[in-house]
């Protein structure tokens, strides 16, 4: 992912690179700041109250940011946002333990901005080319089965294409 060209300098926001460190943050304190620095003035939201184990990880990337000055934005999903983002979602037959951090992230995008546009989204192992994909652009470990509904969000996430109310790109970045 190109920045500049690939979002036209629209902020991005991602839960993955909080996902490549979160056990050995404390001994990539430096690392993780680093691999941010890429995504200049983009904020980080985590789901720190969603369940127990994000709430440490959560606040360990919040307290890591403040140790090294910087001036990133870092916001907690509230609690009851995310409940009523369950419920939201259980009605469309997205049923799971547990949302995505993605689907979080996609249903606070869509109140917030004007334009959606979903890049790296897809719960199969092909991408519609085809070609064999690994679950997360870092590595291939799958959740749980039943712990989220991947096939379910994306369905959505499609059919809200389709609609014209977010834009989903499956193919290369240019």
């Amino acid at each position: 992912l190109r920045y500049e060209v690939d979002t036209s300098g629209i902020l991005p926001i991602t839960t993955e690179i909080f996902k490549m460190f979160p056990d050995k943050l404390e001994k990539w304190r430096r690392p993780f700041y680093e691999v941010l620095q890429n995504y200049e003035n983009s904020s980080v939201v985590l789901p720190a109250f969603y369940n127990t184990r994000n709430t440490d990880v959560s606040f360990r990337v919040k307290y890591m940011l403040d140790d090294f000055d910087s001036q990133r934005g870092v916001f907690f999903f509230h609690p009851q946002y995310l409940l009523n983002v369950q419920r939201f979602w259980a009605v469309q037959g997205v049923r799971a333990k547990r949302l995505s951090s993605g689907l979080m992230l996609v249903t606070a995008a869509l109140e917030l901005c004007e334009e959606v546009h979903l890049y790296g989204f897809w719960a199969f192992p092909m991408n519609p080319a085809g070609i064999f994909i690994t679950h997360h652009y870092y590595d291939n470990v799958k959740p749980r089965p039943g712990f989220h509904a991947m096939p379910h969000e994306i369905f959505n996430f499609i059919h809200m294409h389709t609609r014209g109310i977010i834009s989903v790109h499956t193919g290369h970045c240019t």
